[in-house]
C-alpha cells in the first residue's frame, strides 16, 4: 500500500524538484498538482520562459500521479501543446489526473496554468507498468 505522506516527502526532496523548486501543491491516489515559481533563469535567449522548464513541471506531475498507485509506470510518450508563455515571477501549476491505470499501460492527461487561470499546456502522456510494486 502507498502512504502518500511518504511520497510526498520524497517527491519534494528528489534532486531535480529541489533544483528546479518544485513542490507538490496536492496528491491524491492517481491525482498530482505541482507548482513552480518562474525565475529569470528560466528564460530563453529571447525572454520566453523555456518550454523544457514547462515540460519539466508536466512531466513531475504525470509521474507523481502515477506513482501513488500500486504499479511501477515508466513513461514511454509525452505529447504537450504549448499555448500561451508565462511570464518571470508567476507561478505555474501542473495537474495530472490518471485516464487509464491497467496491467500493462497507464494513460494520464496533464495541464498547466498560470496563478490567473490562463491555460499555459495540456499534455498526454503513455505508460508501460513494470508490475507491482515492491
Amino acid at each position: 500500500m502507498i502512504h502518500l505522506d511518504e511520497l510526498r516527502h520524497k517527491f519534494d526532496n528528489s534532486p531535480y524538484a529541489l533544483h528546479l523548486g518544485m513542490q507538490i501543491v496536492e496528491l491524491s491516489r492517481g491525482y498530482a498538482k505541482v507548482k513552480l515559481e518562474l525565475k529569470r533563469d528560466f528564460l530563453t535567449w529571447d525572454n520566453l520562459v523555456q518550454g523544457g522548464v514547462i515540460a519539466s513541471l508536466i512531466d513531475q506531475a504525470f509521474g507523481y500521479s502515477l506513482n501513488t498507485l500500486d504499479n511501477i509506470y515508466v513513461a514511454v510518450q509525452l505529447n504537450i501543446n504549448f499555448l500561451s508563455s508565462p511570464a518571470v515571477g508567476d507561478t505555474i501549476y501542473a495537474e495530472s489526473k490518471v485516464l487509464h491505470a491497467g496491467r500493462s499501460l497507464g494513460v494520464c492527461e496533464m495541464t498547466v496554468v498560470d496563478s490567473r487561470g490562463k491555460a499555459i499546456a495540456r499534455a498526454t502522456g503513455t505508460t508501460i507498468s513494470k508490475g507491482p510494486r515492491k
